[in-house]
């Protein structure tokens, strides 16, 4: 086994290109923060430093939480503290955490469903061709107040509005990785005198998965879209919820926390699945190292 230091040492030299370039971009951020004017209606940064980011932002989050336990509550009169700060990031992005998570899976076990019955009838799939480039179309973040007022704006119409959103991505995705499923595998099995329920269990649905983990990543990241965009417009918690509050008070600082917070959750997520792509599909022979 490498040790622990070594490891480290021979990430750095890995990645050495891709931590220059983020390095590069945080001073730079930093000098035009230097720069830039204050909001002379607010007198808030326009672009905030790091050290207001890290600093009076982070433990003005405590403003957000609500709940009259482990910390002093800010909107009843209590102080703000780093505690507060941290249960209150805590709180909404398991909050965001658990929506995007029903969502995803919900909408990806839906997609994956419809497109496999749907691509059991060439027919059927002629006719659902143009619905389905329509809904490909429909902007997802536009249609927030309409799923809002169709499905609420608490938990259901949220995890529905994300399901919606990542659910046509795999069923245009699972219809196409099915249409590109080599006709020998078919023409083998039908050979063996199988059913077309086994063909597509243990033929077709392992022939496809390669290219549906790919959709997985296409998806993670409208699937963040569609959290925030939801909490954004009326769910009344949660990372989107949180920004909206800072920018309601014009408190640019926080605001750029909080994105940061998602861009971390995102970046967690996308290597999660890159994890779990590699283990399902360690059978089949590929030139990307999921490892790195």
């Amino acid at each position: 086994m490498m040790h622990p230091l070594k490891s480290i040492q021979s990430y750095l030299i890995r990645h050495r290109i891709s931590l220059a370039t983020l390095l590069t971009l945080i001073v730079l951020w930093q000098m035009v923060a230097y720069v830039s004017p204050k909001d002379p209606a607010s007198g808030t940064f326009l672009v905030p430093p790091w050290e207001s980011i890290f600093g009076s932002a982070l433990k003005g989050l405590s403003d957000y939480w609500k709940i009259n336990f482990l910390a002093p509550v800010p909107s009843t009169g209590g102080e703000q503290t780093y505690l507060g700060a941290f249960l209150a990031v805590v709180y909404h992005s398991a909050l965001s955490i658990m929506r995007l998570v029903l969502g995803l899976v919900l909408g990806a076990i839906a997609g994956v469903v419809l497109g496999l019955l749907i691509s059991l009838s060439s027919t059927l799939k002629r006719l659902i061709a143009f619905p389905l480039h329509l809904l490909r179309m429909c902007p997802l973040l536009a249609m927030v107040p309409l799923f809002q007022f169709w499905f609420g704006t608490e938990l259901i119409g949220s995890i529905i509005f994300i399901a919606y959103g990542v659910g046509v991505i795999y069923l245009v995705g699972t219809l196409n990785a099915v249409a590109n499923v080599p006709r020998r595998y078919v023409e083998y099995a039908a050979t063996l005198g199988v059913s077309k329920f086994v063909t597509y269990s243990r033929v077709i649905l392992p022939a496809i998965l390669p290219e549906l983990f790919s959709s997985v990543f296409i998806t993670l990241g409208l699937a963040w879209t569609a959290v925030i965009g939801a909490e954004y417009v009326g769910v009344e918690n949660g990372l989107g919820r949180m920004i909206i509050w800072a920018e309601f008070f014009s408190q640019t600082d926080r605001m750029a926390l909080i994105t940061l917070f998602i861009l971390l959750f995102a970046s967690i997520s996308f290597i999660i699945s890159r994890k779990v792509s590699a283990y399902v599909l360690r059978w089949m022979p590929t030139q990307y190292d999921y490892n790195n």
